[in-house]
């Protein structure tokens, strides 16, 4: 990697943003675990994500069926693990 073409004028303020998003979102999120609120609907669009992230990484097309494929059967993954988890915990 070439360190000298990074552009620090673009990054280092997106990265002082990122500590500060980081810096306010962590206490922020143990409140909401120590309440015991979860968005389960946030956890499974993130799963979803996770699923196009894999789907790309195997080399099918960015965009196509087949990435929506990967997501529907992630989020059935990730929702059917949320509830087995959760049934299991009580």
């Amino acid at each position: 990697m070439n360190w000298s073409a990074l552009d620090w004028s673009i990054l280092g303020p997106a990265f002082v943003a990122g500590l500060l998003v980081l810096a306010t979102h962590v206490p922020l999120g143990m409140e909401v675990l120590d309440r015991g609120i979860v968005f389960i609907d946030l956890a499974i669009a993130q799963i979803a994500g996770l699923g196009v992230i894999f789907a790309m990484s195997l080399g099918l097309p960015e965009g196509g069926v087949w990435g929506q494929v990967a997501a529907v059967i992630a989020a059935l993954l990730g929702a059917s693990l949320l509830t087995w988890s959760s049934s299991r915990r009580r």
